[in-house]
């Protein structure tokens, strides 16, 4: 790139319910001089531009399309980053035209579970696919699925990594299980609380902690007091990135069984500090869990899970998820990742010449 120009970009995605979108930005903010939030939702303390990326009205669509259209055109940026192969990969790339380098990164169920539901869907995806310059996955067994529908394309493995944070004291681990997945029917919340009553039945001193929230979590708070004895929950809601890191830190077992996912940050966060993982049987989780060895593969009873966790070698686990996370997942090896990806866009000569345009 010639002269002193600004490289920016223009992130888009959905920021309903989860801190997805803000943690990538922080990850990959020190490559850009400026970045330009669009998203579906509101972003509390974050300036993003709101714009609706529903399908349900063609005139909408439309409408939308356009107004993308005029935001890209005034930012000029770069490069376009576009997180999930759905509606917003859809608009952003009809929007773009082509015109900007566009990136996109899958989450799971956008290429995993949408293009089963109807052709429409299936060309949807596959025609947002095909119009990246570069795609990017969590999992290889997502890049998989990708390149199944595009098979011209080829996929970065690369996730938002986890940071390491050493406390100054040592926490000891106590009677926790720990669930921070979003209150929402694909985690299967209802299911780690009625599943678990046997447990904390026949273990008193046991408590399972509930974290984050979603439209169910009323319904869940009520079907945890019917079924769980008392005393034995807690619904903590969203928590501080220390506060949730806290709780990492003293549960013992951390559970997560959504019908579908890709590689659960939460997941590599839990390996990071120590829990015993008990997960869905997933693809994205066997690339990391070997059941009996470093956690257990969720079978179809949770109580008896919990107690084949509890029986494995607490110490053995925790040093052979470190070592993992070290190797494959810190935000660190994961930000070099990106950073490459980028760096290719930059190389081209393109972009370059479009730089070295303005500069």
């Amino acid at each position: 790139m010639q002269g002193t120009a600004k490289k920016k970009l223009l992130l888009i995605g959905s920021s309903k319910g989860n801190a997805h979108l803000l943690n990538y930005k922080a990850l990959i903010a020190p490559y850009f001089d400026e970045i330009l939030i669009v998203s579906g939702h509101h972003i509390e303390g974050h300036y993003a531009i709101q714009l609706d990326f529903g399908l349900k009205h063609p005139l909408r669509i439309l409408k939308n399309v356009r107004a993308l259209r005029t935001v890209i055109h005034d930012f000029n940026p770069d490069v376009i980053h576009v997180h999930q192969a759905n509606s917003y990969g859809l608009i952003t790339t009809l929007a773009n035209r082509s015109f900007k380098p566009l990136v996109i990164t899958t989450w799971g169920s956008d290429v995993l579970l949408l293009p089963q539901k109807n052709w429409f869907y299936k060309a949807m995806v596959r025609f947002v696919l095909k119009r990246a310059q570069k795609i990017t996955a969590d999992a290889q067994f997502m890049a998989t699925a990708i390149i199944n529908l595009a098979p011209e394309q080829a996929v970065l493995v690369a996730n938002f990594g986890v940071e390491l944070v050493i406390p100054d004291v040592p926490i000891e681990k106590q009677h926790l299980i720990y669930s921070n997945r979003m209150h929402e029917p694909l985690y299967r919340i209802n299911e780690v609380i009625l599943q678990s009553a046997a447990f904390l039945n026949a273990n008193p001193d046991w408590k399972l902690i509930l974290a984050a929230s979603g439209s169910q979590t009323e319904a869940l708070k009520q079907l945890a007091a019917k079924y769980l004895p008392e005393g034995s929950f807690e619904f903590v809601g969203f928590l501080k990135p220390e506060e949730n890191r806290n709780y990492y830190a003293k549960a013992k077992v951390y559970i997560s069984i959504p019908e579908s996912d890709g590689t659960a940050i939460s997941l590599l966060e839990a390996m990071a500090y120590g829990c015993i993982p008990l997960v869905s049987n997933l693809p994205a989780n066997k690339e990391w869990i070997n059941s009996g060895t470093n956690g257990i593969i969720f079978s179809s009873n949770l109580s008896t899970d919990i107690e084949k966790a509890l029986q494995l070698n607490a110490e053995l686990v925790a040093q052979e998820n470190r070592k993992l996370i070290e190797a494959k997942a810190t935000k660190a090896v994961n930000q070099e990742r990106f950073f490459k990806l980028y760096d290719q866009l930059f190389d081209q000569p393109s972009l370059r010449n479009d730089k070295a345009s303005q500069s």
